[in-house]
């Protein structure tokens, strides 16, 4: 009996299959409760789906089946129905296909106090118990048969997985390749993973009395790559058909017709069952995220919160397949691109536009699906980040076959050594993670750890360090204002610091944990070499080697950029700092060009990088190509979300585990673009004072929430933090 099949089957009941769940229910039960009775009926059964009889005493158990998912209200209404007709009836057994656990904790307590017992027997009482007997085995086989199997065996699996893809075919090629690239170790090419996965596409209907053509898979393949020559596609394919077949793949060469063995189908549906669980996790916490916001948003109504929940599926397979199409097109030009979040806005827009909400929800649409898109994609769950890395790499997979047939040779040119020279905007998280407590959060210190551990050189000049103190300093001034004294934004470590909960009185303690007052930079140094390997070395006597004339530019477009920041308010600082931060961003930049003079790679081969999240530093990029033209060097920047993609499908992906890389992060972006104002401090300030009394757990824990609440309030995509595109806000 295959469990993942069986629990596909229970999470597909729906309300027109109850008799087949009752008739679950009553072979499960039968064998502890022989005298067993169901009542169960269409016209009505009192509230009650079955009893346990006895000649001898009065009935006390009542057993109800029940595939609702709002169990709640469906518990009440039978205690409620039970009590009135059935008084005498003390146990309730709730026999259900949804997975409830301990959030009925607090609905037995309070049956306890009206002398009833509640018995939860939930879809995990049921895959627990699935082979104890061979009538529970039997009528497990049952409904597998009858629900699950007929559900992989259709095309309903394909066409709901993708919301991006209006083609069938697209979408069978999309979720094939999502399964070739969760159960293949990573050592394989990624040109062969992927048109193994396309011929299972292609064959997904086929066995031994159903077989088809090398010609029709031919087309088939062709359906899912239409740009591409169908004599290199047949090439690709007869290769792969010949690795297939006799262990995957059955050939009958007199007709030269193919089909799936037995053995593969029953696979293939063991891994769909396991692909379509996930997913159907993922749904269901977009919709509790949804169900989370009904306290701001009172006139959500279950239609409201299914709509809403559809909409961030929709939104989110389309940012996620336009940044796989512009990682593939920046690999195979050769240009690299900054991968940003600026799109999700237009996302939301555009999918407002294509489906109309209701009027009354309609104006606060795009700040809850930007609230539940945040939520998800920062702090997602174990199973949410499994299923968004697989997703998000599927549609980059897709991605590159679209762009070229050999997906293996496009990625070599990424690098997979060499040194990377770390920005101010890419390290202040890695603080600010010391305050979580869960270690699954901490995304920052967890890649730059793999980074490190995969062989590349961490980096960092005097002049970032100094970035981190003057910033440390600048939080530290911010604390000690009073909340209605202080001018301009939250410096982001204090931002992050209040959101934690914790008291502001002891911010400057917290900040003890990596630097002292006498040598501060040599102690932030310290702490990141021995955390994170990060080593401090100076690029200064390098910057100053380049050509005088790009060494001129750089220099003015820089202090042009630092300037207009200062005069649009983003900056607190004095004209001395800024002289300073335009040095250390000019030799960061001018730094890594220099040390690349003896290599002779391309682009996106080179050994020295600069990474950072500094949208201006793109935006000064460009302009030095527009001035420069074919004379430009090649750009020294990299982003986190580039270099996440580079390990996932680079060189490197050989020394990373599949474990590993379902672990990398979706999006670094959101976490960092997050603006509030500075009604936030009095918010923090007014929490903590109310619950004074209450322990210090107790009034983080509050804090955090009202934090939450305020958040949602301002909004996370505010026109303002869009509109800047750049992470000043943590350095000001």
């Amino acid at each position: 009996m295959n469990i993942k099949l069986f629990g596909l089957a229970l999470d597909k009941l729906r309300s027109s299959d109850w008799e087949h769940f009752e008739k679950l229910a009553s072979s499960f039960l039968l064998a502890d409760f022989p005298s067993l009775r169901t009542m169960a009926n269409p016209c009505g059964d009192g509230g009650r789906d079955a009893e346990l009889f006895s000649c001898k005493t009065n009935q006390t158990v009542a057993i109800q089946y029940s595939v609702a998912k709002d169990w709640k209200s469906k518990i009440n209404d039978t205690i409620k129905r039970l009590q009135e007709k059935f008084p005498d009836r003390k146990i309730l057994i709730y026999m259900t296909n949804q997975v409830i656990g301990a959030q009925a904790d607090p609905l037995r307590s309070d049956f306890m106090k009206k002398s009833l017992i509640l018995d939860i027997r939930d879809r995990n009482w049921f895959l627990e118990r699935h082979n104890i007997d061979d009538l529970k085995i039997s009528a497990a086989e049952e409904i597998v048969d009858t629900i699950a199997r007929p559900y992989l065996i259709g095309e309903q699996i394909i066409e709901k997985k993708s919301y991006s893809l209006t083609s069938q075919e697209a979408r069978a090629a999309l979720l094939y390749l999502g399964l070739q690239w969760k159960d293949n170790v990573t050592e394989k090419g990624l040109t062969k993973l992927s048109y193994e996965a396309l011929i299972r596409a292609s064959l997904r209907h086929t066995n031994s009395e159903k077989r088809i053509k090398r010609e029709r898979i031919y087309e088939n393949v062709q359906q899912y790559l239409p740009s591409t020559n169908i004599e290199i596609i047949k090439r690709y394919i007869d290769n792969a058909l010949a690795r297939l077949t006799k262990r995957y793949i059955r050939h009958w060469q007199k007709y030269d017709e193919f089909c799936l063995t037995h053995e593969e189908v029953l696979r293939i549906n063991d891994k769909l069952a396991d692909y379509e669980l996930e997913e159907n996790q993922f749904t269901e916490e977009i919709r509790e995220n949804c169900i989370l916001l009904r306290e701001e948003y009172t006139k959500l109504s279950e239609k409201d919160v299914s709509d809403i929940t559809l909409r961030v599926k929709r939104i989110l397979n389309q940012f996620l397949l336009d940044r796989g199409e512009s990682f593939a097109s920046s690999v195979i030009s050769g240009d690299l691109k900054l991968i940003g979040f600026d799109k999700l806005r237009d996302f939301i827009f555009n999918d407002i536009e294509q489906h109309n909400p209701k009027e009354n929800i309609a104006y606060k649409i795009p700040d809850i699906i930007s609230e539940i898109v945040f939520k998800i994609l920062t702090e997602p769950t174990d199973i949410t980040q499994k299923y968004l890395r697989c997703l998000s790499d599927s549609y980059t997979l897709f991605a590159f076959l679209r762009e070229t047939p050999d997906v293996q040779s496009a990625t070599k040119k990424l690098f997979s050594h060499g040194e990377i020279w770390l920005d101010t905007t890419v390290l202040l998280p890695l603080f600010a993670e010391t305050l979580l407590d869960c270690d699954s959060q901490k995304r920052f210190s967890w890649l730059f750890r793999m980074i490190s551990d995969a062989g590349v050189s961490l980096k960092i000049t005097p002049g970032v360090a100094t970035e981190i103190i003057t910033h440390m300093n600048h939080s530290a001034a911010c604390a000690r204002y009073k909340p209605f004294e202080w001018k301009g934004r939250i410096p982001f470590l204090y931002l992050q610091y209040l959101k934690s909960g914790r008291n502001p009185s002891k911010f400057y303690i917290w900040l003890e944990l990596f630097r002292g007052n006498e040598r501060p930079e040599d102690d932030i140094a310290d702490y990141l070499k021995q955390n994170f390997k990060i080593v401090r070395k100076s690029l200064k006597e390098q910057s100053m080697s380049v050509e005088r004339k790009l060494r001129w530019a750089v220099e003015r477009l820089w202090a042009e950029a630092h300037k207009n920041r200062r005069s649009n308010g983003q900056l607190n600082f004095d004209e001395e700092i800024t002289n300073q931060l335009i040095q250390h961003d000019v030799e960061n930049y001018l730094g890594v060009i220099a040390l690349r003079n003896h290599e002779e790679q391309s682009e996106f081969g080179y050994k020295y990088w600069w990474l950072t999240m500094d949208s201006i530093s793109w935006q000064i990029r460009d302009k030095i190509k527009e001035e420069f033209k074919e004379k430009t060097p090649p750009s020294p920047l990299i982003s986190l979300d580039f270099l996440v993609n580079n390990f996932a499908f680079g060189p490197n992906r050989k020394t990373i585990s599949r474990n590993i890389e379902q672990r990398l992060p979706i999006m670094f972006d959101l976490y960092i673009f997050e603006f509030l104002p500075k009604e936030f401090l009095e918010i923090a300030k007014n929490v903590r004072e109310e619950n004074q009394e209450l322990p210090e757990h107790v009034i983080r824990r509050k804090v955090r929430d009202a934090c939450d609440k305020a958040r949602r309030r301002f909004g996370y995509f505010t026109k303002q933090g869009l509109e800047d595109g750049n992470m000043f806000s943590l350095l000001g």
